[in-house]
Order: structure tokens, then sequence, then C-alpha cells
């Protein structure tokens, strides 16, 4: 049973990536998730977007049931500063698998916020599982987030997926997150590196890296 999950799951994983989005659109994908996310401040409470450390947004995340589960994407992080400005934007993939009864098909935008920089390291690293070195919660919902007995306001890591217009707290503990460098590569060039990213500026005119660093830093002006 177990070989036949991680047949399934390799599957997925290769179909998805043979049909995997253009760097560039990827990039605006995400730059208009982060404009759903200014007009509708009421899913993330500021005082956590104020905490921000790095936010990741991936847009279109797939998960898939049919006995075996599988939860697909890919998308792009900004990591914050120390002088407070926001880094250009580099590539992530997400990936989860899950084993017992599940049947169906669903779409999402995800969105995670982290807060501490003991989560971007472990986020920088080669790959990292989300609530695995790093605490994870799904996201209030409530802007009062002082006053919420449910949520741990010490956690690392706040996340959030958008269905139908809201959104709204999620589970991803378990879900491994890995740089892309060969899409870094496509839309910034062969010399480019994840490391690099974090402390160029003038790295693309690309319209989507544009919009994206204009929408990241209204948010969190």
């Amino acid at each position: 049973m177990k070989n036949i999950f991680f047949a399934v799951m390799l599957t997925f994983l290769t179909v998805s990536h043979l049909f995997g989005t253009p760097v560039e659109e990827k990039i605006l994908e995400a730059s208009n998730s982060l404009s759903k996310l200014l007009k509708n401040q009421n899913g993330i409470p500021m005082r956590i977007i104020e905490k921000a450390q790095a936010i990741v947004i991936i847009p279109g995340s797939i998960k898939f049931g049919l006995f075996i589960g599988a939860k697909y994407g890919e998308g792009v992080v900004s990591v914050k500063r120390s002088d407070g400005s926001w880094s250009y934007p580099f590539f992530v993939k997400m990936g989860d698998g899950s084993l017992g009864f599940q049947l169906g098909f669903e779409l999402a935008d995800t969105i995670l916020v982290f807060t501490t920089q003991n989560s971007v390291k472990g986020l920088l690293g080669d790959k990292f599982t989300i609530g695995v070195g790093a605490t994870a919660s799904i996201g209030p919902l409530s802007a009062d987030v002082d006053k919420s007995t449910e949520v741990d306001m010490s956690s690392e890591i706040f996340t959030y997926s958008q269905k139908s217009g809201i959104f709204a707290g999620a589970s991803f503990n378990g879900t491994m997150l890995s740089l892309d460098e060969e899409k870094n590569r496509a839309l910034y060039g062969s010399s480019i590196n994840t490391q690099k990213i974090l402390k160029e500026d003038d790295l693309s005119n690309v319209y989507g890296v544009k919009e994206f660093l204009k929408n990241i830093n209204n948010l969190t002006r």
C-alpha cells in the first residue's frame, strides 16, 4: 500500500510539474492574490501581517483525493530585509500526501505568514516541513487577535487558504516546502540563486514582479 501511495504521489507531482504555469504568469498570479488580500483585510488580521518576516503566496494550489490524497502548488516568497524592505520574489514548491478515504478536487489560494527569523531560516533550507522545527497555527480571522483563546499567538507560522473569495484559516502541518531554483533562474538569469535574490535590487523589470513588490509594500505599509 505504501508503494502504491508513493507511486500515485510521484505521478501526480510529475503531471503537475509538466503543466506548471510559466514563471512570469505565476508571479502575476501571486501579485493578484496579494491584491485580493488588500481588498479583504478582514480575512487576515493586520496584527499578523505586521509581524510578518516572510510571506509565501501559492495561487491555485491543487488538492486531489481518490482514496489517496495529494496536495501540490507552486508559488513565490518575499522576505523582509533588516531595513524593512521586501526582497524580490523567489519560487517555492509545496507538496503533501495522505492515506485514507478521500474523494474530490479543490483549487485554492494559499498564504503562509512566517513571523520569526527561525521560521524564515527553515524556509530557506533545502526542504522545510511546516510544523517541524517551527510551530504553525491555523491563522486567526478575528481582528482582535489578543482576545482569541483558540489561537497560539506565539506560533511562528500562520496559515490561510482562500477558496471562494474569503480567506480562512487552514491547517498545513506536515506540508513540505522546497526552493525552486530552476524557476528562479528562468526568471532572473542563470547566475542567480536565492541568497542573491534576498540581497539584490533591480533584478527584473517584468511587469508581474513590479506589481508584486508594489502590492506587498502596500499590504505591509
